[in-house]
């Protein structure tokens, strides 16, 4: 398998300007890879003529929404899919998901495994490799040369390590090189939050947006930021924890030690708990049951929940300006409920002269969002993501002691 820049040569080449240009855009039609590469047409067809004969570019239709409705498809090109191809792994609280894609980003396996409570790190990544080499077997493809991996809690991008926390005992200290050697693919660790807002910005909903806050409102409440369209990754684990910002000081005691974190009140155990009393729910299936039947108090307890997760969102987006916010996780299956009452708190808190209320819009990845964004962070350390979309990475600097 390659890399992008093995397969289009020297910077400036014509063959270089029309594989970037079909890198930053997918698929495109001749015409179309003459404007953006800056290249004449007949300079076009000779080069992609090459490309086609070598198996780097193949042909495919293309449908736009500009496209007719009558008349013949135009066809376009894209890259071979056997390229290259690289492993998305999401761990959740008690799912791993194993994708694999090819170089193009389109998902060619998919599949889940479920974990026990409380697993720990030797148990889930025993698990993991099981569903790892089962979906690499179904795609068909060679080994990939890379996987990205999503964790459910705070990573040292910079030391690629799992940071010490509550959210997940045990697995402190487990570095990228223990995933390795698990996993049998050379990894990349991130945060899951951060990777549900570079799968939704590169693939999904944020797709052609720069900045976008994308939150992910699960069990428990995490963020991811893209600004001028570059993942915000904390060096040392932190970046995007929404869910452990206090909304009260006299609040329930959270996990992580604090009193009043958004957590204790808006993530699906509390939406579940405070519900509990009056309605016989111990999950989130049957709460959006109780919602779509109309029930007055689920839909008051998820709004509730949903105006708390606002409040924290309104200061975010006063910080950051983001253009669209994108709600993923579990509770983005409300719906409207939730996306509604994210809108009016932020409606309520901007400065009115700034008209710079950005767009709430729910995920379009489904529950892929993590994976697809472990995709991305697999296929960008290969050259095949445009260089905008690829998280830069801290140099790695010696630990003190």
């Amino acid at each position: 398998m390659a890399t992008f820049q093995s397969v289009a040569g020297d910077v400036g080449t014509a063959r270089h300007r029309i594989l970037s240009a079909i890198r930053a855009h997918g698929p495109l039609t001749r015409a179309q890879l003459a404007r953006a590469a800056s290249l004449a047409p007949s300079t076009v067809t000779e080069v992609v003529q090459a490309l086609a004969a070598e198996r780097t570019l193949v042909e495919t239709e293309i449908v736009r929404s500009e496209q007719r409705r009558t008349g013949p498809k135009s066809r376009a090109l894209a890259f071979e899919p056997s390229l290259s191809a690289t492993v998305g792994v999401d761990f959740g609280f008690r799912t791993v998901r194993a994708l694999v894609a090819d170089a193009s980003g389109t998902p060619l396996a998919d599949g889940r495994a479920e974990l026990p409570a409380d697993y720990g790190a030797d148990e889930g990544l025993r698990i993991a490799r099981q569903l790892v080499d089962e979906v690499i077997d179904r795609a068909g493809v060679p080994r990939p040369p890379n996987a990205g991996v999503a964790v459910p809690g705070p990573i040292d991008t910079q030391h690629q390590e799992v940071v010490a926390s509550s959210i997940l005992p045990g697995w402190a200290g487990y570095d990228s090189a223990a995933f390795e050697s698990a996993l049998g693919l050379p990894v990349i660790l991130e945060n899951d939050a951060n990777l549900a807002a570079l799968g939704e910005h590169t693939y999904g909903a944020g797709r052609g947006v720069a900045n976008t806050l994308t939150i992910k409102f699960h069990s428990g409440i995490g963020a991811g930021v893209i600004l001028h369209d570059r993942l915000v990754s904390g060096i040392r684990g932190g970046a995007g924890e929404i869910g452990h910002v206090e909304v009260d000081p006299q609040g329930p005691l959270c996990r992580c030690g604090k009193r009043g974190c958004l957590d204790t009140f808006a993530s699906v155990p509390a939406i579940l708990a405070t519900l509990r009393p009056h309605r016989e729910v111990d999950s989130v299936g049957e709460l959006l049951a109780l919602l779509e039947a109309g029930d007055a108090g689920a839909e008051r307890c998820i709004r509730d929940a949903a105006l708390a997760v606002g409040r924290v969102a309104s200061t975010a987006a006063l910080l950051l300006a983001p253009e669209r916010i994108i709600i993923v996780g579990a509770m983005a299956r409300a719906g409207d409920v939730v996306t509604d009452a994210i809108r009016e708190v932020l409606e309520r808190q901007a400065i009115p002269q700034a008209h710079t209320v950005p767009e709430v819009v729910l995920g379009s990845l489904d529950d892929r969002h993590s994976a697809m964004g472990a995709v991305a962070i697999g296929l960008g350390a290969q050259g095949w993501l445009p260089e905008e979309s690829t998280p830069r990475r801290p140099e790695s600097t010696p630990r003190a002691g």
